[in-house]
């Protein structure tokens, strides 16, 4: 069970509120804000990412709980970000908000994950169907997003246990204070830019997913294979790319034949089994 849920008043919110404004600027800047908010949401552990569509994801800082588990985010920068929810919903334009990751599930990506063979902890008890090795277990996440200037993006991930009424809470008073943590982190980008460098970020892994099937598969057919490697069922992709369904049901065929698969998740391993290898 999670930890009790208390009613704030207007006067402790608006104490946390000035903590978070006070950090605007400083060196810790994320620490202060984890430090902050810890008084007010209950959560296990904090991972905070930045992501950049020129790079990879980097860490911003991994707090509480969250320090035990550094070799799973050092995993997830490097390659499991791609398939990612999160990284998905940030390529695709997700609006700045506070999220369950529940939220940014396509339907079928959970069955899709689970019924593959893949270096990654296949496990019905995770939200996503997965776990990143060395990740927290039977965790969920609560996300704070807030998108940045030069199509950047904040990641405010709040680790949670699966069971109990405490990631329900999480998100509840995430919602509340989220505009003055939106707010403060943005004032805090136009103060220490250099907080927010990617420079020195791993290599983006992102075009293995956009040239996937290259010089095997049609243009088409690797629309329809990414579309299916990012949980849409054949009647999405039929609206998606305004096809019809018979259409998609033979880009199917051909691309499991032309890549010597007979699967839907064969075609996730063998995806992900092509990531790992390039990094």
């Amino acid at each position: 069970m999670g930890a009790p849920f208390i009613r704030t008043t207007k006067g402790q919110i608006s104490d946390i509120s000035a903590g978070i404004v006070d950090a605007i600027g400083t060196p810790s800047f994320f620490a202060k804000i984890a430090d902050m908010v810890e008084g007010y949401i209950s959560f296990e552990g904090l991972f905070v990412f930045l992501y950049s569509e020129a790079s990879a994801p980097s860490s911003l800082g991994c707090f509480k709980g969250a320090q035990n588990f550094r070799k799973g985010m050092e995993n997830y920068l490097r390659y499991t970000y791609v398939i990612n929810p999160v990284y998905r919903s940030y390529l695709d334009g997700v609006a700045s908000d506070a999220y369950l990751i529940s939220e940014l599930l396509s339907p079928l990506y959970t069955d899709q994950i689970a019924a593959s063979d893949l270096d990654i902890r296949v496990e019905d008890n995770e939200t996503i169907g997965y776990r990143t090795p060395g990740w927290p277990k039977n965790m969920t996440e609560v996300l704070a997003l807030i998108r940045l200037p030069d199509n950047k993006m904040i990641e405010f991930s709040f680790s949670t246990p699966r069971a109990g009424d405490q990631t329900g809470q999480c998100h509840a008073r995430l919602k509340e204070i989220y505009p003055v943590l939106s707010s403060a982190v943005l004032k805090h980008y136009e103060f220490a830019a250099e907080d927010f460098d990617t420079s020195t970020a791993n290599p983006s892994q992102e075009h293995w997913f956009q040239s996937f099937g290259e010089g095997v598969l049609t243009k088409r057919e690797r629309s329809v294979a990414r579309m299916i490697l990012t949980g849409h069922s054949s009647n999405s992709i039929v609206l998606n790319l305004d096809i019809s369904l018979p259409t998609v049901k033979t880009h199917r065929r051909n691309i499991y034949a032309k890549l010597q698969i007979s699967s839907q998740a064969e075609l996730f391993s063998l995806f992900v089994q092509k990531l790992i290898e390039n990094t």
